[in-house]
């Protein structure tokens, strides 16, 4: 029986530059569980990895959060599709473009914050991890990121308290250095996604 059957798992990546390493393991993974898998961003456009990886993104950011409400039914361009109710875990992936383009995304801060409080998993892995600091996530708790000039200062300005280990955990809120953490922390996001309320 796959683990994560019944769960919904929100992945979200910058609209270019992602780290398609992380990303990888995560879907590959989330996917091999049962999990029903998403990946948002703030453009529906194919987003460009930061090697030779590209990937279209299912839905906007600005959709998930409508979608958290229950399932909704948005019309766009494409006529009128379907969002998905509950996600279970929502997981930020890295690369040079989350800095740019999801640090500072207030939808982005709303969402992990409406998950964190719906007793929800949230995730970050390598350039990802300030995004939850920004969103107010990792005020005196320990974190696991990569040790660079971006992240420091926005860890720092987070009160995040930064460890030499390639994976956090703490209750729901998991963070990973980067992609060569990407199989423990995966592995965490599923057995953390597993305990949360079926809604």
């Amino acid at each position: 029986m796959a683990r994560l059957e019944g769960k919904n798992i929100l992945i979200i990546i910058p609209k270019d530059y992602y780290d398609e390493r992380e990303l990888d393991a995560c879907l590959n993974k989330f996917r091999n569980e049962g999990a029903n898998v998403r990946i948002a961003s703030s453009k529906l456009k194919e987003a460009v990895g930061m090697k030779t990886g590209r990937i279209m993104p299912d839905l906007l950011v600005v959709d998930a959060i409508e979608g958290i409400t229950g399932d909704s039914y948005v019309t766009g361009g494409k006529g009128t599709r379907q969002i998905i109710g509950v996600f279970h875990g929502v997981v930020v992936i890295g690369g040079s473009g989350t800095r740019k383009y999801v640090w500072n995304d207030k939808l982005v801060r709303l969402l992990l914050l409406d998950r964190y409080k719906s007793d929800m998993v949230i995730a970050a892995i390598g350039q990802g991890v300030p995004a939850l600091g920004i969103a107010g996530l990792t005020e005196n708790i320990e974190v696991a990121a990569p040790q660079d000039k971006f992240t420091l200062p926005e860890l720092d300005k987070a009160a995040a308290i930064l460890v030499d280990e390639n994976l956090a955990v703490h209750d729901r809120i998991i963070t990973a250095s980067g992609a060569e953490a990407a199989d423990e922390f995966t592995e965490s996001v599923i057995e953390a996604v597993q305990k949360t309320p079926r809604k």
